[in-house]
């Protein structure tokens, strides 16, 4: 993931939403969250692929 813009906040909200279910946090922790997440994204962008992947089926088996 080399800019940000490659992953539609669309996309982004599908794993965050995958990552913390149920999460009753604040909005600022959930904004600290999905940062750290671009951040390893960046890093890892095979692991982000196939997290998102696997979001993504969670996320379409539940609609």
């Amino acid at each position: 993931m080399a800019e940000n813009s490659q992953h539609p906040e669309e996309q982004i909200e599908v794993v965050v939403d995958c990552i913390l279910v149920n999460y009753r946090g604040d909005p600022e922790s959930r904004g600290r969250i999905v940062h750290a997440l671009l951040e390893w994204a960046e890093e890892h962008p095979e692991e982000w692929d196939e997290l998102q992947a696997r979001c993504r089926q969670r996320h379409e088996v539940l609609a």
